[in-house]
């Protein structure tokens, strides 16, 4: 708790700042936001109650991921927020107007990657926060421990962590064929 303490009042703490799971791009680059940014000390009705660590710069100044969902921005359309490509910025008064809210799945491809790999694991840890907020074995409220990387139940003592898949994806080639293959549930 102490080194957490000392890492969130880190001079060159940083995070990736979420709403509904888009994080905040400064044109084609990832937005890191100081920790102490006002935004960071509003109510507004966060999917996760603290930042979470991501990790260590080499430098040593942490990264933490943290949401603002609970922001609503004024005058805007929301018919397609959540989609699974969606096109709709959004835009905080705290920030300047370079500084838009955007789709991860939009804009994957041109983040180095670093801001990639932060990206992503910040949109994953939160929505999984926000998706496990209850114990699965009693289903009492849970708590955020361990940096943000398990909930623990305090009525039944249980812990719960998040997931990790990992992905592996394979190119076979023999000369300048490539083998391709398709689920016969696929169109061809």
């Amino acid at each position: 708790a102490d080194a957490l303490g000392s890492a969130l009042h880190h001079p060159d703490a940083a995070c990736v700042l979420l709403w509904q799971g888009k994080p905040l791009m400064r044109g084609e680059t990832l937005a890191m936001v100081p920790m102490n940014h006002p935004v960071l000390a509003q109510k507004l009705g966060r999917a996760i109650e603290a930042p979470v660590l991501l990790g260590l710069e080499e430098s040593g100044a942490p990264n933490f991921a943290c949401d603002i969902s609970g922001w609503e921005p004024a005058g805007q359309d929301a018919s397609t927020v959540g989609s699974f490509f969606d096109p709709s910025f959004q835009h905080h008064p705290d920030f300047p107007p370079d500084y838009l809210f955007t789709e991860l799945r939009r804009v994957m491809w041109q983040l180095s990657p670093r801001d990639a790999e932060l990206a992503a694991t910040a949109k994953a840890i939160v929505n999984w926060h926000g998706s496990h907020r209850f114990c699965a074995a009693c289903g009492e409220p849970s708590n955020v421990s361990h940096a943000g990387w398990q909930r623990t139940c305090p009525a039944c003592g249980t812990h719960h962590f998040p997931r990790t898949d990992p992905v592996v994806i394979m190119l076979i080639t023999h000369g300048n064929s490539v083998l391709m293959g398709r689920s016969p549930a696929w169109p061809e």
